[in-house]
């Protein structure tokens, strides 16, 4: 038995070849939202679907949903500058935590040269201790 690949069950006629097009219509909606919308929403909210030209966005919380909606004109403007019938936006809450908001990555310390320089010399006058290391360690982390 030959095994068949994802693309020959969706090109049927049984109605599941309509799935790919909106699938791939949904991932651009979710890219030009993305372009407009700051760092902070994006990892906030998720596009639900497209239909007669509503475009319906799930928002992780209360806040969010009245942040998204303020963006609204501008979603629906850069929408259509792509080529994309949109006439509205429909924003929905749906608390759940695959909005967690997900752990940054550490950003990195660097002090100027004269402030790694006032460090070192407080690290230098400092008794051994803990606080001494770390006063060291921080001195260290310069351009």
């Amino acid at each position: 038995m030959q095994a068949k690949r994802i693309g020959d069950y969706l090109d049927r006629g049984d109605g599941t070849s309509r799935l790919v097009p909106q699938a791939a219509l949904l991932l651009a909606i979710r890219q030009h939202l993305y372009d407009v919308l700051p760092d902070n929403l994006r990892r906030s909210c998720a596009i639900a679907n497209y239909k007669q030209g509503v475009v319906v966005v799930i928002a992780g919380n209360n806040a969010v949903a009245a942040k998204l909606r303020h963006y609204g004109p501008k979603i629906i403007e850069t929408l259509g500058k792509r080529g994309l019938k949109a006439t509205g936006i429909r924003v929905e809450v749906q608390g759940t935590d695959s909005f967690a908001p997900q752990v940054s990555e550490k950003k990195a310390l660097f002090l100027s040269p004269p402030a790694s320089d006032a460090l070192a010399r407080l690290g230098r006058r400092l008794p051994d201790s803990r606080l001494k290391q770390a006063v060291n360690a921080l001195a260290k982390k310069t351009r």
